[in-house]
């Protein structure tokens, strides 16, 4: 055993998703007295590369992957595994850490092949991934029940999703161990104060920084815009919608037709949405499905109101069972235009439990607090008691 434990902590990629700044997170804080990090990507991709520390080496698939001429099922995956599996055992890697489910398919096997201790991380309700998954979505399933259930441990970044893991996969309940989701709170006050956006005052300024994908609920916002603002004639809502994705034709698309241009924006993919979060008046996740949504915790974070649907799983959670935000059920158009004119019209309840908010995730969702939970168990995966 190295006299600091070897992590080797995998992804598909560094963009900008909450898995992805999870893994930032833990490359930036985990203990260097006690690991030594390393990053596996498959694509060396994303702008998060920027802020991976500088004593973290990183290794990449894609790097030195030529294409075959031909493809089959499977050989692609087969191809990654062995890569991995290569890089495990020349970097002399104590224990593989891995964050969503398609990083798991590959690292799974990877590390059964080395015998190396494995921690994997759910992050999103295991029945609404395999969804939208794509191909092979049964196959893909038996995969990742053999992975977490060879695992040392599986983390689940919620109780809610903990139980929905344990009886999707039939894994053994001592086996999957709760850690929330956890931000970088000093790193959020930095970044929501840069660059702010030319916000005109007039208007009641409504942010959604999420995927443009169907599970996000985006259309079921705009619907309820529609509403409020061609039918009841609340003409100051103005939604900006960041992020790019595979609906984002359709929500254009349902905008242009319904003439709702002057009240949804789409602002792109923006590599740092805090600044519009902080700059904005109610925050949105109108999602249908969720893990621990890293950026409902951020707009906390950035003290601006929040409206969420109550998706399975994390937002209940998050905003406390809804004391620190207003939950309604997820893809209920009528409730989102109730609660949207409600935060126009009676704004000042809706600033009334901001600061509740921010030291809220401050004490529950802190960088010390989700350390404090994975440290140990990567300790113990490894046969360590304590190396400091």
């Amino acid at each position: 055993m190295h006299k600091r434990i070897r992590v080797l902590c995998t992804i598909g990629s560094m963009n900008v998703g909450g898995a992805e700044r999870q893994i930032v997170g833990l490359l930036n804080h985990l203990d260097r007295k006690r690991f030594s990090p390393i990053l596996y990507t498959i694509y060396r991709q994303g702008p998060l590369l920027d802020e991976v520390p500088e004593d973290v080496p990183v290794f990449s698939f894609a790097d030195g992957y030529e294409p075959p001429k031909c493809y089959w099922p499977g050989r692609l995956r087969r191809a990654q595994i062995r890569h991995l599996a290569d890089t495990i055992r020349q970097q002399q890697v104590d224990l593989v850490y891995d964050q969503a489910f398609l990083a798991t398919l590959i690292t799974g096997p990877a590390a059964r092949r080395t015998n190396t201790p494995q921690i994997c991380t759910i992050v999103n309700n295991p029945e609404d991934d395999l969804r939208t998954a794509g191909r092979f979505a049964q196959i893909k399933k038996r995969l990742l029940r053999s992975a977490y259930r060879n695992a040392n441990r599986v983390v689940a970044v919620s109780d809610d999703l903990r139980d929905k893991s344990i009886a999707f996969y039939g894994l053994p309940t001592d086996q999957v161990v709760v850690v929330p989701n956890w931000i970088d709170i000093e790193r959020i006050d930095r970044m929501a104060n840069v660059d702010p956006p030319p916000f005109k005052p007039d208007r009641f300024h409504v942010v959604v920084a999420c995927r443009l994908a169907y599970q996000k609920g985006q259309l079921f916002l705009i619907k309820a815009v529609q509403e409020l603002a061609v039918r009841r004639g609340l003409k100051n809502l103005l939604v900006h919608l960041l992020g790019e994705g595979p609906d984002e034709l359709t929500l254009r698309k349902y905008v242009t037709e319904h003439d709702l241009d002057e009240f949804v924006r789409f602002e792109g993919l923006q590599v740092n949405p805090l600044p519009y979060i902080r700059a904005a008046q109610l925050f949105c996740l109108p999602s249908l499905f969720e893990g621990m949504p890293n950026v409902l915790l951020e707009a906390m974070a950035c003290r601006t109101p929040a409206l969420a649907s109550d998706c399975p799983t994390g937002p209940r959670e998050a905003l406390d069972g809804g004391r620190l935000g207003r939950l309604v059920p997820p893809g209920n158009v009528p409730a989102l235009v109730d609660a949207l004119e409600d935060a126009v019209l009676n704004y000042d309840n809706w600033l009334a439990c901001v600061e509740d908010a921010r030291r809220y995730v401050e004490e529950a969702y802190g960088p010390k607090r989700g350390l404090s939970g994975l440290e140990p168990l990567f300790l113990d995966a490894t046969g360590t008691k304590d190396i400091a």
